[in-house]
């Protein structure tokens, strides 16, 4: 007889090949649409080394930049973690978001790590992971605020982003105000039908006045969101794909946030074919840079989640050592 604890594992397996399916199908609905000639002119060996090395930094100092949020959103809850330990456990996140395909996330992976050092503390870091995702959200809508009108999408396009934007932003906005302010918590308290939520969520409720650690996060978030955007623009460039960097931060908080929906692991597929669809069709562009861009926009973040699988594996190794004890 199957065990009830089997039943969980056995979905997340068939939703997981699902996701990875759906993936393959789309890379390979994208690679359909290639034009023989444009894959021809399109030369790898050809790439400017300055431009990918930039695209590499880029995507290195993102990856500084969400650390520094996850330290100010962690500190909205008093929890004092050092920033060198929260950058080594957001690399290691990255190599779980994007190569491991295990049970465990990136979410879950901080978590069961800091909880390590801050055992009293989990539900705090748990709130802190929910802000990070805020954080996230909150940094490409402010870009594409400010930079939609570069971004070369169509009319219908913008009306459909900015639509889901104000609900994105709205419900956004509305969970915010549960976890910062201490009246909306209290009002929850006493109304019935929200009062069991509130007992449940109560762990992530921040205290009296924490909204200036909130606002920098979100200020380091802007910033280092910036910053993986522009890996993009680099790796056109490295390509010979000229686009200015107010399009390409306009263009991709669209793309980011469509491929952030659990459809395909780590948006694959999803996100070639947006910039295929979107960039291919545009002067002085094809389909082929468009793909080619996505791919090498995404190995310039993906490098340090490849770093950070390495760190894990030595850190765990040698977490793993037994100490030596002296009389």
């Amino acid at each position: 007889m199957e065990s009830e604890a089997s039943k969980p594992d056995w979905r997340r397996r068939v939703f997981l090949t699902l996701r990875i399916g759906l993936a393959l199908a789309l890379l390979i609905w994208v690679w359909t649409r290639l034009d023989a000639h444009q894959l021809q002119a399109l030369s790898w060996s050809a790439m400017n080394l300055r431009w990918l090395l930039l695209a590499f930094a880029l995507g290195g100092i993102s990856v500084l930049g969400w650390a520094g949020r996850w330290w100010w959103f962690l500190r909205v809850y008093e929890v004092r973690a050092r920033y060198p330990e929260l950058l080594r456990l957001t690399l290691f996140a990255d190599f779980f978001n994007l190569y491991f395909l295990g049970p465990i996330g990136a979410d879950g992976i901080r978590l069961l790590l800091l909880s390590r050092r801050f055992p009293e503390r989990r539900g705090a870091i748990l709130g802190s992971l929910l802000l990070d995702h805020v954080g996230g959200f909150f940094g490409g809508m402010l870009l594409y605020l400010f930079f939609a009108k570069h971004s070369g999408l169509s009319e219908g396009v913008l009306k459909a982003a900015d639509l889901s934007l104000w609900f994105f932003g709205l419900a956004t906005f509305l969970g915010l105000g549960v976890i910062m302010e201490p009246p909306i918590q209290r009002l929850f308290q006493h109304i019935p039908g929200l009062r069991w939520i509130s007992q449940r969520a109560a762990s992530i409720y921040a205290g009296t006045f924490r909204h200036p650690w909130l606002f920098s996060g979100f200020a380091i978030s802007t910033l280092g969101t910036a910053c993986a955007y522009a890996a993009y623009w680099a790796a056109a460039h490295a390509l010979g794909a000229h686009v200015s960097l107010p399009q390409m931060l306009g263009l991709m908080p669209v793309v980011d946030l469509i491929a952030s929906l659990p459809v395909t692991i780590s948006g694959i597929g999803v996100r070639e074919g947006l910039l295929v669809e979107w960039l291919g069709h545009q002067p002085h562009w094809d389909a082929a840079h468009a793909l080619a861009v996505s791919l090498l926009g995404f190995a310039a973040l993906g490098l340090w989640g490849l770093i950070g699988g390495v760190w894990l594996a030595f850190w765990k190794k040698k977490d793993a050592m037994p100490s030596k004890s002296f009389s």
